[in-house]
C-alpha cells in the first residue's frame, strides 16, 4: 500500500494527534491495572468476548497516557479490522504502518503502539517481539480471545507478556452506566428500589456496554442477536473450521439454555448423536470464544473432577436470555449464573461441590477453600429459607474448617448459626457491589 495512502488511513484513527483529547467512554474498572502496565517491558494483551469493550479500554488508557504528559503524537493506534487492511494482512503490512508513522509524525523517542484486533495478521507475534527488542516502544494488543489464547501467545512472545480479560459490564459498572454510583451502605438503602430495578433489567439484557447504552428492547434485542451470530461464526466456525454448523449452533443453544445444570461430554454426545471427538472438539471451541465457560467439581483427584461432569455459565445473561429456549424467566438459573460471572472477576480457581448435597460455589485460595457459597433466589415474597439450602452448610469439608459460608438471597439480610458454621445470608444485588459493607 502506498505510503500517503497508509498515512490517510492511520490519521483518521489517530485525531487525538491534532485535538489533544480522545472520547473514551465511561471507565472500566480494571483500567486501573492497565494504567499500572504503561512503563513495565512487557507487551500488554487484552482479551474478551466480541464487543465487550476492549477498544474503549484501549481508548482510555491512551487517554490516560496524554493525561500524564505524553505527546499526542508518540501514540499510534491502528484498528486491523479496517477493510482496507483485509487484502493486505501481513507483518509487512505492520512494518509499513510503523515506519510510515515514523518517518511522518513521530521519527524519535520513546512511543507507545496500540492494535485492535491483531490476530487478523499472521505471524504478528514475531513482529510484536521484533520491535520490543528493537525499538524504544510500548505494545498494546487486543483480540477476541478464541484468536488470543494464553498458551498461544505465551510461546510466541517468549513469555513477555501481561494479559487482562475484559468482560461485558459488572453490576457496579452497569449502574455507572446507568447513572448511579453506590459507594456506601446509606447509598445503597436510600436507593435500593432503583437498584433493584436496573438489577432486574441486568438479569434480563446483560451488560454488553452497547446494549447497556440503548434505551428500546428491540435494540437491545436486535444488537443481542447479531453479537452471538458474529461469535458463533467469526470466532468458533471460521477459526476451527467447523462444517457440521447446525449441530455447532444447536448444541450452543442448549448448553446457553441449561446453565448452571451438571452435563457432560458423554451426556451431550447422546443427545446429538455425534461422536466423542466431535463433541468435545465442538464444547472445546464454544468455550475458547469466551461465550461460554465451564465449571468443574472440586475433588482431590483430578480423574475425578473430570469423571463428574461440568457445569456450563454463560458470558452474559443478555445474549442467554436472547438465544436460549426457555420457557419460563428462569431466575434462579440467572441469579446463579450473575454469581458466577462476579466471582469470575475476582478469584482465579472456582469450583462446585458435590459431596452429597451440591454447594453452587466454591472458592480456592491456595490449598484451601476460603468461600463456599450457595445462590437461593427466590421471589422477594418467599422469606422462609428451605433447609436444603442451608444443608450444605452443615458439613465438614477438608480443607475449609475456616471458609467464609454465604447463602445469596433475593432480599434476605441475616446471619444464621446452623450450629457447624455461621452463614451470612446477602441479598444479589449488595453481594454484586464491592463498595457495601456486609
Amino acid at each position: 500500500m502506498q505510503s500517503a495512502k497508509l498515512y490517510e488511513i492511520i490519521s483518521r484513527y489517530n485525531r487525538f494527534w491534532l485535538t489533544g483529547g480522545i472520547d473514551a467512554g465511561i471507565e472500566r474498572e480494571i483500567l486501573a491495572s492497565c494504567l499500572g502496565q504503561l512503563d513495565s517491558g512487557e507487551v500488554v494483551v487484552i482479551k474478551g468476548v466480541r464487543r465487550c469493550g476492549k477498544s474503549t479500554l484501549m481508548a482510555q488508557i491512551i487517554k490516560g497516557l496524554m493525561a500524564r504528559g505524553e505527546k499526542p503524537a508518540s501514540i499510534l493506534r491502528v484498528n486491523l479490522e479496517e477493510p482496507l487492511f483485509t487484502s493486505e494482512y501481513s507483518v509487512e503490512l505492520l512494518e509499513q504502518i510503523y515506519r510510515t508513522w515514523r518517518e511522518r509524525v513521530q521519527p524519535e523517542g520513546r512511543c507507545w503502539l496500540f492494535m485492535d484486533e491483531v490476530q487478523n495478521v499472521p505471524g504478528w507475534e514475531s513482529w510484536v517481539r521484533g520491535r520490543m527488542e528493537t525499538e524504544n516502544i510500548k505494545i498494546f494488543v487486543t483480540g477476541s480471545s478464541s484468536q488470543m489464547l494464553s498458551r498461544e501467545i505465551g510461546t510466541k512472545l517468549t513469555g513477555r507478556n501481561v494479559s487482562f480479560e475484559v468482560y461485558p459490564l459488572s453490576f457496579s459498572e452497569f449502574l455507572r452506566f446507568s447513572g448511579m454510583e453506590i459507594v456506601s451502605e446509606l447509598d445503597y438503602a436510600d436507593r435500593k428500589p432503583a437498584i433493584r430495578k436496573l438489577f432486574s433489567d441486568y438479569m434480563k439484557y446483560g451488560g454488553f456496554p452497547e446494549v447497556a447504552l440503548k434505551e428500546a428492547s428491540d435494540d437491545k434485542e436486535l444488537l443481542l442477536k447479531s453479537y452471538f451470530d458474529d461469535i458463533l461464526y467469526r470466532d468458533i466456525v471460521t477459526r476451527h473450521e467447523v462444517r457440521d454448523v447446525s449441530n455447532l449452533r444447536n448444541l450452543a443453544v442448549y448448553l446457553m439454555t441449561n446453565i448452571a445444570r451438571v452435563t457432560s461430554i458423554n451426556k451431550l454426545k447422546k443427545n446429538f448423536t455425534i461422536s466423542q471427538d466431535k463433541t468435545e472438539h465442538y464444547v472445546s471451541a464454544i468455550m475458547e470464544s469466551y461465550i461460554l465457560f465451564q465449571l468443574q467439581m472440586f475433588s482431590h483427584s483430578l480423574k475425578s473432577s473430570m469423571r463428574a461432569g461440568f457445569k456450563p455459565y454463560a458470558i452474559d445473561t443478555g445474549i442467554r436470555n436472547r438465544v436460549a429456549f426457555a420457557f419460563s424467566e428462569d431466575l434462579a438459573w440467572l441469579a446463579e449464573n450473575v454469581v458466577y460471572c462476579h466471582l469470575m472477576r475476582h478469584h482465579e480457581e472456582i469450583f462446585y461441590l458435590s459431596d452429597g448435597g451440591e454447594t453452587d460455589f466454591a472458592v480456592r485460595e491456595g490449598m484451601k477453600i476460603t468461600k463456599r457459597i450457595q445462590v437461593w433466589y427466590e421471589d422477594a415474597s418467599v422469606t422462609t429459607i428451605p433447609a436444603r439450602e442451608m444443608a450444605c452448610f452443615g458439613k465438614e469439608l477438608e480443607g475449609a474448617s475456616d471458609a467464609e459460608c454465604v447463602l445469596v438471597t433475593n432480599d434476605i439480610e441475616d446471619v444464621i448459626d446452623t450450629g457447624a458454621q455461621r452463614v451470612s445470608c446477602v441479598p444479589l444485588v449488595k453481594f454484586l457491589l464491592p463498595g457495601i459493607a456486609r
